[in-house]
């Protein structure tokens, strides 16, 4: 009898470990992002974005490597780690909030929370929209980063003119958070054991 007992409480137990994590979601995407007239475009594009969204309780977290934007050439890459985002010493970009508006219908969602870029902390709301595709979400959004606001030296573009807006776009893929249960094994107990 007290094997079944313990069997089932670690199935119970195991169950409710992996209920708990269907709530979370994690995944990758793309990010894009692109600053001055079209003549003169400075464009980066990453692959490398993380991230992550709590169905329960909102919460959301991005992350990106920012030495993983890749251009049109290497000389503007090259500008861009050394010279205006200063890789070495701010390696990543992220953001860190919570979703607090949600409608069914429309399925547009506002983020509130934390951007960090260049090692600038700015409290942001950033909308977007949140689809529920199959057992996964797809986040997409697009803002404007002002380079002052996070202290990125604005590149000069022809005429002289400075890129002072930056237009970002994100893709993202979330899907359940995997978690392998641990399972106890169980032996039937032995003759004459107690």
């Amino acid at each position: 009898m007290k094997p079944l007992f313990m069997l089932l409480l670690t199935y119970l137990l195991c169950w409710q470990v992996s209920l708990g994590q269907q709530n979370s979601y994690t995944g990758n995407g793309q990010v894009t992002f692109s600053a001055g007239a079209p003549l003169d475009l400075i464009k980066g594009t990453s692959t490398a974005i993380t991230g992550s969204i709590n169905q329960v309780t909102g919460k959301v977290y991005f992350e990106i490597p920012v030495k993983s934007f890749q251009f049109a050439n290497s000389l503007m890459e090259e500008r861009f780690n050394n010279k205006y985002m200063k890789t070495d010493r701010h390696p990543k970009a992220t953001f860190i909030g919570e979703v607090t508006s949600f409608s069914q219908n429309s399925k547009e969602v506002t983020a509130h929370g934390i951007l960090s870029i260049h090692g600038v902390s700015k409290r942001r709301s950033i909308k977007g929209t949140l689809v529920k595709e199959g057992g996964k979400f797809i986040l997409k959004s697009g803002f404007v980063v002002s380079t002052k606001d996070h202290h990125i030296e604005s590149p000069k573009l022809t005429g002289g003119f400075m890129a002072e807006h930056i237009n970002v776009n994100l893709h993202l893929q979330l899907i359940p958070e995997n978690v392998t249960p641990q399972v106890a094994t169980v032996y039937p107990a032995k003759k004459g054991l107690k």
